[in-house]
């Protein structure tokens, strides 16, 4: 069941259309809740 293609503006080319969440958002989300509960055990 793969989306329908959507037109997309003049200069944006098409493998710049990502369908899935970036390994990066995981990443930069696991460094986030990290730092947090750094700062609260080191209180």
């Amino acid at each position: 069941m793969k989306k329908e293609k959507t037109k997309l503006p003049d200069g944006i080319p098409e493998e710049n259309v990502y369908d899935n969440t970036h390994i990066m958002i995981y990443v930069f989300y696991a460094i986030a809740v990290g730092s947090v509960i750094l700062l609260l055990v080191n209180q």
